[in-house]
């Protein structure tokens, strides 16, 4: 059928057009909301107990075998979750938990309560990896010979240097706190993780985790792994 002769479509059609969609969606959000959540529970309820393989913050790429999380609604996200709230996963139930330029969209005192939760899921001997911009390369760069903040990876073009340092502190605020090595390894020793490693693109101490990297954002990330 048609969308002209669906008389839920027409109906919602029109209502977009009176009220205007920024409203519609504010209107709609709590029941879509409501659906996510009831989906995840039905999800998560059918969970192993042991062996979970975390994907924290998918965002529009979804690892297949893996429990994609996110806080968006897509139909690509397994579990429908704020990362600020307690996981909704047991203890010791994860083998694996990859978070993969997430972290530095909480703020300082939010990633430790989530670090503390991503070492809380894993089972002993878990590992948790986690890529971030590496902000030792952007600084290093800026007080160098710059080349690295003008690489052709960068989707956007800047006037100056400060710019890219700028872009990277900020994007747009939705960036709250950035990390080099030094910092991020004494944050994950802090909450309780027995060892950290610095591993490259594609370097993992699981299998399961030596393909997972994205690799758009190598040229310019961080990479640890936290083991339980």
């Amino acid at each position: 059928m048609s969308e002209s002769g669906n008389p839920l479509q027409w109906l919602k059609r029109t209502v977009v057009e009176i009220i205007g969609r920024d409203r519609a969606n504010r209107i709609t959000a709590p029941y879509y909301d409501w659906r996510a959540q009831r989906r995840s529970s039905d999800y998560t309820a059918k969970l192993p107990a042991t062996g979970l393989l975390l994907n924290l913050g998918c965002g529009y790429k979804p690892l297949p075998g893996w429990v994609n999380v996110d806080g968006a609604r897509g139909s690509q996200v397994d579990v429908v979750w704020d990362l600020r709230n307690p996981l909704p996963f047991p203890s010791n139930s994860c083998a694996s938990v990859f978070c993969e330029h997430v972290i530095e969209h909480l703020s300082r005192a939010a990633a430790e309560s989530f670090l503390r939760e991503c070492l809380r899921v894993l089972e002993p001997g878990g590992v948790a990896r986690f890529s971030t911009p590496d902000a030792e390369l952007y600084l290093r760069s800026y007080v160098t010979d710059r080349k690295f903040l003008y690489h052709p990876n960068f989707p956007e073009k800047i006037e100056t240097p400060l710019d890219r340092i700028n872009s990277v502190m900020r994007e747009s605020g939705q960036h709250l706190w950035l990390y080099d090595g030094e910092t991020l390894e004494l944050l994950l020793r802090r909450v309780g993780f027995s060892s950290v490693v610095r591993q490259g693109f594609h370097e993992s101490l699981q299998s399961q985790m030596a393909n997972v990297d994205s690799e758009e954002r190598a040229f310019e990330s961080l990479y640890l792994e936290a083991v339980k």
